[in-house]
């Protein structure tokens, strides 16, 4: 098509396409006349409703530390910049299985297929979390997710799987 293609641009739509090659190439078809020609980062992100990476591991460490006020201030952040909040939930899952993996098998085997651009505050956070910890989080995320596709007020249903989540970590 002749378009300008960020790499991460096109990474962000091969995940948003889980697979299908179809629902990826219509996807940046969109992207291709959304950006007029450019298919960058935050125009992909508008578009589908993904959150910022760096403002999503913020929103990861507040609720895991314990930080109510700062947790929920970032999802409805999120939320007012046109994120979704269903989204912001996967993303947090994901972020969560590559913290288990980095844990369980090491920054020199996941180093290369790490899909976080920011490795080192990645590989810092999953030192500190424990195996259990994750394991956890993945639980409540995993249940908060389905409600929140169920709901009829979708950030509302997040932040309360946020407190929840929260309060988890705090035990």
């Amino acid at each position: 098509e002749g378009a300008e293609c960020d790499d991460e641009a096109i990474t962000m739509i091969a995940r948003a396409a889980d697979g299908s090659v179809r629902d990826g190439l219509s996807i940046l078809d969109q992207a291709i006349a959304l950006g007029e020609g450019k298919v960058d980062v935050q125009t992909v992100r508008n578009m589908l409703g993904l959150s910022d990476q760096t403002r999503l591991l913020d929103l990861y460490e507040a609720a895991l530390g314990g930080n109510t006020k700062t947790a929920l201030d970032i999802m409805e952040e999120l939320y007012n910049q046109g994120g979704d909040p269903a989204q912001a939930v996967e993303d947090m899952l994901s972020l969560t299985h590559s913290l288990t993996r980095l844990k369980v098998l090491g920054a020199s085997t996941e180093r290369e297929t790490f899909p976080h651009s920011d490795f080192e505050c990645c590989e810092g956070l999953a030192q500190k979390l424990s195996l259990p910890t994750l394991n956890k989080t993945w639980q409540i995320l995993m249940k908060g997710l389905s409600e929140i596709k169920n709901a009829d007020h979708p950030l509302r249903t997040a932040e309360m799987v946020l407190i929840r989540l929260i309060y988890a970590a705090d035990l």
